[in-house]
Order: C-alpha cells, then sequence, then structure tokens
C-alpha cells in the first residue's frame, strides 16, 4: 500500500508534536517543522527514532525556506497527502496600546502569514496532483473575544477566514481545506497559574490534552470526513458553544 506523507508545522512541541506522533503510529512518514533545532534530538527520542521521521529547521515566515522546503519533500516523495499548520505563538497579555508593535507583527507574521505562506506552496503541489488535505490549526479566540491579546485574536481570525477562502479555491481540484480551532490544551503555552482558570471554562472542567488535538486532526484527513470542507471544527469542548462560562458550575 502507498504510504502517506505528512508535513506538520510546530511539529516538534505542543500540539504539533502530538499531531507528528499520531501521524507516526498511523503509518505516515511525517516531516516535522521546528524553529529550534536544539529540541530535535528529544524530540526524535520521544518519537522512538522513527524511521519515517524527518525533523526539519525552518522559520515559516520565510517564504524562500518555504517552498525549497516543499520543493524538496515532493522530490523525496512525488507527492504531499496532508499538510497540518500548528506553529504557532501566543502574543505578550498586553492591552493594544501598552502592547510591543514588534511583538504584534511578530505573532501576525508566525500565526496567519507562516500559515498562508505554507498553504500557498503546499496548495500549488496538490493542486497539481489532483488530491490532498489542508488543516490549519485555528483557535476559539478567532470566534470570540476573551483575554488574550488583539494582535493573537487577529492572527487566529484571519486563519479561520483564509481556510474557508482557500478551501472555496482549492475544491474544484479534490483538495479539501479545513480548521481545527482548539479551546485551552494542554501545552506549554498555558502558564501554570491559568490552569485552574481555564479548567473551570471547560465543560468536562479538564484541559483538553494535546493528543486529544490530534486525535481530532488525524480523523479530518479520513475518507469518511470528506463532507468537512472549508468548516471550522471546534475542537473545544463546548468552550464556545457556552462563551466559557463553567458550565457545569451552574447545575
Amino acid at each position: 500500500m502507498d504510504t502517506k506523507v505528512a508535513l506538520i508545522t510546530g511539529g516538534t512541541s505542543g500540539i504539533g508534536l502530538a499531531t507528528t506522533k499520531k501521524f507516526l503510529d498511523e503509518g505516515y512518514k511525517v516531516w516535522a517543522i521546528g524553529a529550534d533545532k536544539t529540541k530535535f534530538e528529544k524530540v526524535a527520542e520521544q518519537l522512538h527514532n522513527s524511521d519515517n521521521l524527518t525533523l526539519k529547521q525552518i522559520d515559516v515566515t520565510d517564504k524562500k525556506a518555504v517552498e525549497l522546503l516543499v520543493d524538496e519533500m515532493v522530490q523525496e516523495y512525488q507527492k504531499i497527502d496532508v499538510v497540518v499548520n500548528s506553529a504557532g505563538i501566543l502574543a505578550d497579555h498586553k492591552d493594544l496600546v501598552d502592547a510591543d508593535l514588534a511583538n504584534i507583527e511578530r505573532t501576525i507574521q508566525i500565526n496567519l502569514l507562516g500559515t498562508i505562506y505554507v498553504d500557498k506552496f503546499v496548495g500549488k503541489v496538490m493542486k497539481q496532483q489532483g488530491y490532498g488535505t489542508i488543516i490549519n490549526i485555528g483557535s476559539i479566540d478567532g470566534v470570540m473575544a476573551n483575554h488574550e491579546s488583539v494582535a493573537y485574536h487577529a492572527s487566529k481570525g484571519g486563519v479561520h477566514m483564509a481556510t474557508k477562502a482557500l478551501a472555496r479555491e482549492l475544491s474544484p481540484f479534490g483538495i479539501r481545506v479545513l480548521c481545527v480551532a482548539p479551546g485551552w490544551v494542554d501545552t506549554g503555552m498555558v502558564p501554570q497559574k491559568a490552569r485552574k482558570f481555564g479548567e473551570q471554562l471547560m465543560m468536562s472542567h479538564k484541559l483538553i490534552s494535546a493528543a486529544e488535538l490530534a486525535n481530532t486532526v488525524y480523523l479530518m484527513t479520513l475518507p469518511e470526513a470528506a463532507a468537512i470542507n472549508g468548516s471550522i471544527v471546534m475542537a473545544d469542548d463546548g468552550y464556545a458553544s457556552f462563551k466559557g462560562m463553567g458550565i457545569l458550575d451552574i447545575k
């Protein structure tokens, strides 16, 4: 059987690392992209030094580097079946009027433009091959406002709309484009002091595990999910539906 190939940005930490593990477990060859090469040895050990894993260091905001990476991947496998755009950062927790402009710009560059760059070059490949699945990682902050920064909200809202627009463009070529929007996920991005607050906003009163999110992402790649296209899949344990009101507390 033909081995499938996945490109996962931000694939060496958090949701991205869990997604890398899931796709490896499902028999994919995975190119996991990370910005910090010093983590690669530890990541490889966590993933049992899988022969199906390739670790690559690039900055997703570097357009040329992204293009060359995609070209290299196609030269190796002659195709890309799945891309998961998981690379992202949180902006400083400051009100807009007090925020550093460089931090705002960096947040939007990585979260939004980095996703668009990867989608552009992978989308071109998938259009030529006539199939593929693109999954962008969004956020509850792309659909509702909360305590996060204006920059983070803007970046994730942009990812959601870019997903819908790209799905319209690529759907005629057999390609699905969708977005998985997590709630509070148990990764290094959640400060310890914020955990209890976050847990109270989830219907299950616990943070979503990175593995649970990775499972959701993988499910979206299956043929059984063929009807899901151009959609924002809310993987948020009810947070957005109930506006994070601690639903279990009111019973």
